[in-house]
């Protein structure tokens, strides 16, 4: 794997950073990352492996301090810590919460060209329980850097701006980079 970059994400509701690497291999991506910081005023730092295939299709996930280890197959079906999650099978992308990061997944995978948008469902992984759970999801590319994000079964709505190679650079309200460097290719132009 080659690092083509990274970028330093610093939370705005709670006080936190997440330090996420972006590497190419020759048939896959990998996100690679550490958050840190407060949760519900609680001290957490959570390393985080997030392996897709080359076209951003989520292989594997690895939560490192919390040995929890999440696939997906070719099938769409999903397992957690090696047990089957059916509640998530045919979910397309992984969503931690934790991090802006896996929205880099799907930003990437869908390639969507301004003013056009898809629903999808992510498998979630809820931090209140930590269990995995399937989140509807919609993005919809405003501009080449703009996409309005939502979750209609939480009633979450977000605008994010995205960078060129698709990693969020201003997620109002809960995260803003502060800084990043790389080799940017293979970014999202539309």
């Amino acid at each position: 794997m080659t690092t083509r970059g990274y970028i330093i994400w610093r939370r705005l509701d709670e006080s936190g950073t997440d330090l996420c690497r972006i590497m190419r291999g020759d048939d896959a991506w990998l996100l690679s990352g550490s958050a840190t910081g407060l949760r519900g005023g609680a001290p957490i730092h959570l390393d985080y492996h997030v392996a897709c295939n080359a076209g951003w299709v989520t292989r594997k996930v690895r939560l490192l301090g919390w040995d929890l280890v999440i696939r997906r197959d070719d099938g769409g079906a999903w397992t957690f810590n090696g047990q089957p999650a059916r509640s998530v099978t045919g979910a397309s992308d992984i969503d931690l919460g934790f991090t802006p990061a896996t929205n880099t997944v799907a930003v990437r995978r869908n390639g969507l060209a301004p003013g056009t948008s898809i629903g999808t469902t992510a498998d979630w992984l809820d931090e209140a329980d930590w269990s995995l759970k399937p989140l509807r999801q919609i993005y919809r590319r405003v501009t080449n850097d703009r996409f309005e994000y939502a979750s209609p079964a939480n009633g979450f709505n977000a605008t994010l701006f995205m960078d060129e190679v698709g990693l969020v650079s201003d997620y109002p309200g809960l995260w803003t980079a502060i800084d990043r460097q790389g080799e940017f290719v293979g970014g999202i132009s539309g």
